[in-house]
């Protein structure tokens, strides 16, 4: 039996969720909401409004693809409604938010996710091994071009309510994740002074992440270098992991290995065939799980503060 799937905001991020579901089997995009008249949604069937997809019996996964501002609210009502629902990233703009959504997620036993679509990346064998040492280091570059006149015109991003740290943050949110599926919960966070666009989007962001188990995490994230790059490195005396550009290698142990690379829409979704497995089951999703995003939520934050 398919996954009826509602799509809300069909800008970047939904038409990715569409072209995610489109190669997967068990799925079916079968509404559509999107404010803004100008933009298509093609064959997809379009519906008027949210409460029409609320309304509608046929929807049984809501992809909230819109920016997080207020987006939590809407992911309530959704719960409340009887549908799953996925978030798009950044999940939420405090942890708050997290521990309520979880909690109502909970309370009406319907399974709520995030689209941290990396962590898909990570071999089991590396998800579960032991990341708890003290000596552990991370380093975090993440860098795409963004020339600064868009800032000056664009809608959420340049909003400090909704922005959440910017598009700094938002360029690095995935990694920030990654790393905190292996060195756990942050405990502190100094950073630089950062470069600001536009009122609440920054362009640069540095900074350090200290962990409750002693690990450490420097980071930059950039719009201003020309290169685009992605590499995350964690580093002990006896493991290692290595995220460049999607090709993701480990050592653990004397067991050095380079696990295959998977890309954009396949690693989409996965998270998807994670939210369809916890809806059979009755449970919270394994990876995507919202609650386990309260991490990467605090470091999003604490850089927006």
């Amino acid at each position: 039996m398919d996954v009826n799937v509602g799509l809300v905001g069909f800008g970047v991020a939904g038409r990715q969720h569409a072209a995610a579901l489109a190669g997967a089997t068990g799925f079916r995009v079968t509404a559509v909401v999107e404010a803004d008249p100008s933009l298509t949604t093609g064959s997809l069937r379009r519906l008027p409004s949210w409460e029409r997809l609320l309304a509608d019996p046929a929807v049984d996964l809501v992809g909230l693809c819109l920016p997080p501002g207020g987006r939590s609210d809407m992911a309530l009502e959704a719960l409340r409604a009887g549908k799953a629902v996925l978030l798009e990233t950044p999940p939420a703009l405090c942890e708050r938010e997290v521990d309520l959504m979880v909690a109502t997620a909970e309370a009406v036993g319907t399974p709520i996710g995030v689209m941290l679509q990396h962590r898909h990346r990570l071999a089991d064998a590396v998800a579960s091994a032991d990341w708890s040492d003290p000596a552990l280091a991370g380093t975090l570059e993440v860098s795409r071009f963004q020339p600064p006149a868009p800032f000056r015109r664009t809608g959420w991003r340049s909003e400090p309510t909704a922005a959440q740290g910017g598009t700094a943050a938002h360029l690095a949110v995935h990694y920030l994740d990654l790393a905190c599926q292996l060195l756990g919960n942050p405990s502190g966070l100094c950073v630089a002074p950062r470069g600001e666009r536009s009122r609440g989007a920054g362009a640069r962001a540095t900074g350090v992440v200290e962990f409750d188990s002693g690990a450490t995490l420097s980071f930059t994230a950039t719009t201003e270098a020309a290169a685009s790059s992605e590499r995350l490195r964690v580093f002990g005396p006896d493991r290692a992991l290595s995220v460049d550009n999607g090709r993701v290698s480990s050592l653990i142990g004397d067991a050095e290995r380079v696990w295959p690379t998977l890309w954009g829409a396949a690693l989409r979704r996965l998270v998807y065939q994670d939210m369809a497995e916890a809806m059979r089951a009755g449970r919270q999703p394994c990876r995507s799980h919202l609650a386990s995003a309260r991490p990467v939520t605090r470091i999003l934050q604490a850089l927006h503060a």
